[in-house]
């Protein structure tokens, strides 16, 4: 009931073509338990021998054509106006999704699967509108038939109406267990299917990989399983759907029975009438109607709300890193930061930076060098706030990171990846992708100084070229300097480059680096990189090992040193 709340609430702003549905319901409820007293009028008419019989059969005749006409318009705006709230809530519930996993922390990614997500996203949320759309309307309906059917039963005949009831406290019994065997069923299924989805994209992601290490057949394998495990749960729900069902049906066939037994007996007694017994027959084939439809109706219920189950799990889950109560925009930032005995950990067992104090001054060139695994990149995502501290605090012109609002900070950063990722679109829509405002001859000098232009020149459609998913038209080398047109484009006072030469040649990266010095003047900038070449000219470059600091000093103070510093300029040569 609480998902089912939860799904209700989002169809607010849809209530009023859900009222349409209601109303056509009941107009079609009304349409469908009229008929069986026209058969009734006219079976009496029969009985008596009434000489007005063929006046009346047309007077019915006309009455049940407007019954019918009544009824096909009232199913055309329950179908309609169901599947219009249905769909439309659907694609605002996946918007809303889609917009809250957005602002999600990089913690809640760290487990998850992008096929897992995207499977919430689309085929969770398609299931819920046949709770929406068919489910929950045909309850409705079927629960104003039941109960419509069953006062005129009960005027009719009340010993015989009561008779017809002895089999519903079985079918209830039947009914309850059946949803709760079936339920955990089909979220396994769901589950299932969110790791197929999983599977696929990482496979379709990486098919050069894939070919090139001969991996084909493996991987078929492997979506073999996932396929198999899917069907295995869901047909294991079916199963369980085709013994239920059935045995829905012959309990509600023993209802006939009775019916037939005791209408005998009664009509032979004289207690009724055959006129009442064709009415009392018709009836209580609709009063068993809602049960025959029980079956899959509970089953598309089931099916939904485990569908909704997962959506809301995600919906329900908050950000670790999110604005505090009182948080604010800043302003004119200079771009000065500092650590103050920061902490952090990405595992609680595993401790990345302990007790880290360092002091970036507005303007300055910072370098952090170090072996591999000892927190450079940890540094830049405290920075942009992708991870709060565990410990300590990471202060911006003085003021606690926590204390400014995210968008404000981020707005004050331009940042270029060592993964650079660009979109499948034009190479000037992937330059200005954080800068839209931006001239076609803003983005042109932006790429010139990253020495882009170069080669943007040489393509088919220059700037207007399509560079596929994850640029796939582009090399390592022309992806890196998009990236860095970017950050220059974006033109913000604190610039974070992470290995942003690693993936171009010797004469690319020193053509890089002079772009880099123009654009880090008055800027506060921080480089990560394993080419010691491409820090010799930071204000500072501070050393990082699994203890923390271990020094700080400029490339010639350094290098005179007997320390970690030399030793890795020495490895490098």
């Amino acid at each position: 009931m609480d998902t089912l709340r939860k799904i209700l609430k989002e169809m607010k702003g849809y209530y009023r073509y859900l009222a349409i549905t209601f109303f056509a319901m009941l107009m079609l409820t009304a349409a469908q338990l009229y008929f069986p007293l026209i058969t009734r009028k006219l079976v009496a008419l029969i009985e008596t021998g009434s000489p007005d019989l063929p006046k009346q059969a047309i007077t019915l005749g006309g009455i049940l054509l407007g019954v019918y006409f009544l009824q096909s318009l009232c199913t055309y705006f329950k179908s309609y106006y169901s599947h219009y709230a249905a769909w439309n809530c659907i694609s605002d519930l996946r918007i809303k999704l889609y917009d809250h996993i957005q602002y999600l922390s990089m913690s809640y990614f760290q487990d998850k699967q992008v096929g897992q997500l995207m499977s919430r996203i689309t085929a969770d949320s398609s299931n819920i509108e046949v709770l929406i759309g068919h489910a929950l309307p045909d309850t409705i309906v079927n629960l104003f038939i039941f109960a419509g059917a069953a006062v005129i039963l009960f005027s009719i005949n009340p010993l015989l109406a009561a008779l017809t009831l002895l089999t519903l406290p079985l079918t209830a019994l039947v009914v309850w267990i059946y949803s709760t065997k079936v339920r955990p069923l089909f979220r396994f299924g769901h589950v299932k299917m969110g790791e197929l989805n999983a599977v696929l994209q990482d496979n379709l992601s990486g098919i050069k990989e894939i070919q090139v290490f001969n991996q084909q057949r493996e991987e078929r394998a492997n979506v073999d399983q996932k396929s198999k495990e899917h069907v295995k749960y869901l047909l294991g729900a079916l199963k369980k759907s085709a013994v239920f069902q059935p045995f829905i049906s012959f309990v509600n066939n023993l209802g006939s029975v009775v019916i037939v037994v005791a209408g005998g007996i009664l009509a032979f007694q004289g207690k009724l009438m055959a006129s009442d017994i064709v009415a009392f027959m018709m009836y209580s084939s609709l009063f068993y109607q809602p049960m025959l439809t029980l079956g899959r109706i509970v089953e598309d219920m089931q099916n939904a709300l485990t569908a909704a189950d997962r959506i809301f799990e995600v919906l329900d889950t908050h950000s670790e890193v999110q604005d505090r109560k009182g948080a604010f925009p800043i302003r004119d930032v200079s771009g000065e930061i500092t650590f103050e005995h920061v902490d952090f950990s990405y595992e609680e067992k595993t401790r990345v930076l302990c007790d880290i104090n360092l002091r970036i001054k507005s303007g300055e060139t910072i370098a952090l060098v170090g072996p591999t695994g000892v927190g450079k990149t940890t540094f830049v995502n405290l920075i942009t706030r992708f991870y709060d501290p565990d410990g300590g605090r990471i202060l911006l012109d003085g003021k606690d990171l926590r204390d400014i609002t995210l968008k404000s900070l981020r707005d004050n950063i331009s940042i270029v990846l060592q993964d650079v990722f660009l979109f499948n679109g034009t190479v000037l829509e992937n330059i200005a992708y954080g800068c839209k405002e931006a001239s076609r001859e803003a983005v042109m000098q932006a790429a010139k100084i990253a020495n882009a232009d170069e080669f943007i020149d040489k393509m088919e459609n220059g700037y207007d070229t399509v560079i596929g998913e994850r640029g796939t038209k582009l090399s390592g080398g022309q992806k890196q300097r998009l990236s860095i047109a970017r950050a220059i484009l974006r033109n913000r006072k604190i610039l974070i480059l992470d290995e942003a030469t690693a993936a171009v040649d010797t004469a690319t990266e020193r053509l890089i680096q002079e772009a880099i010095e123009k654009v880090s003047r008055d800027r506060t900038t921080i480089i990560i990189a394993h080419r010691l070449s491409t820090i010799k000219n930071a204000d500072r470059i501070v050393v990082l090992s699994e203890n923390g600091i271990e020094q700080i000093g400029k490339h010639e103070e350094l290098l005179r040193i007997d320390g970690p510093y030399r030793k890795l300029v020495m490895a490098n040569q």
